[in-house]
């Protein structure tokens, strides 16, 4: 059992006198918990290994809140970063949605056995991934791009529990009662300013070769609380330039750094948390299990590269 410490940001921000502490904690900035308004989720793929056998990712998001709310889902190719499908997800208080990303054919598609509403709903079958956003950039137009990414969960809005909205996706005996009743417009009718307390994970599985790898999404807390971000299925935002107020925290070695990036591009805020100047990790070379011992990675920082390590 996990018990959440939501004091960590109050105690890094406590020795600086020159910040007004409110401000500090309204701005972006990664969660230790895992909690937030936005999960990223760093890696899916439905590849098969040398052997022939395909991986499918298993997805979930944890809503640990007493409100209903409405997030945008969105799966991104990981050549460009394009878009290969996106839509809304409405979720109960303390809901747990789960999903699958499996193998077609010539790509991927979602599925998923839950019943919680989407707009626009997922068939049965699934819903393949297109190429619509990368079929003109050069770079593969092929379906088989669509086979390997990232994930983006955004929280847009949440609900009063009288509102429409929020009687009509909240489950009832395991069933919400008005997903075929739901639209965008209730939605923004009844939307308010997002709260967080979202968490997620992803398994990449491959049941023929026994083998299973977990990640936990990254949580970007303090995204937006100025205002409701919903918006309609099948549009381009929210998306993480949506960040308000573009102001970042930072917390390295026992202080904090807050930055105003509202003079430029608002995302600057959400890069802000996320960079890194280098990698370090674990890695093995025994030669009994074929590891490779030959191998250097490398990233860039600024006009230089980092090595980060060589077996």
């Amino acid at each position: 059992m996990n018990t959440f410490n939501r004091k960590t940001l109050y105690a890094a921000l406590a020795g600086l006198g020159a910040i007004g502490a409110t401000g500090a904690v309204e701005a972006v900035n990664l969660n230790p918990d895992g909690l937030g308004q936005v999960l990223i989720y760093p890696y899916y793929t439905v590849r098969s290994n040398a052997a022939g056998n395909a991986y499918n990712t298993l997805l979930s998001v944890v809503n640990t809140t007493a409100s209903a709310k409405a997030v945008k889902v969105r799966f991104l190719e990981g050549k460009n970063s394009k878009e290969v499908l996106d839509f809304n997800l409405f979720l109960s208080k303390n809901d747990v949605w789960v999903a699958a990303i499996v193998a077609t054919a010539d790509g991927a598609a979602v599925t998923t056995p839950d019943k919680s509403c989407t707009l626009p709903p997922i068939p049965a079958g699934g819903q393949p991934f297109v190429n619509f956003a990368y079929s003109s950039d050069g770079a593969d137009a092929t379906l088989d791009r669509t086979r390997e990414g990232y994930v983006e969960i955004i929280e847009m809005a949440t609900f009063f529990d009288a509102s429409t909205t929020a009687i009509n996706v909240t489950h009832v005996g395991g069933t919400p009662p008005g997903c075929a009743v739901q639209t965008d417009a209730q939605a923004n009718k009844d939307a308010r300013t997002g709260t967080g307390g979202l968490f997620g994970a992803l398994t990449l599985i491959n049941v023929n070769d026994g083998t299973a790898y977990s990640q936990d999404a990254t949580a970007l807390d303090n995204f937006n609380k100025t205002s409701q971000i919903y918006f309609n299925a099948g549009l381009a935002s929210p998306n993480l330039g949506n960040v308000a107020p573009a102001t970042s925290v930072v917390v390295a070695n026992g202080s904090a750094k807050v930055t105003d990036w509202s003079s430029g591009a608002s995302i600057n805020a959400v890069s802000a948390t996320l960079m890194h100047n280098a990698v370090i990790n674990e890695y093995v070379t025994e030669p009994t299990i074929l590891a490779n011992t030959d191998w250097v990675v490398t990233m860039p920082t600024k006009n230089q590269y980092v090595s980060v390590g060589t077996g």
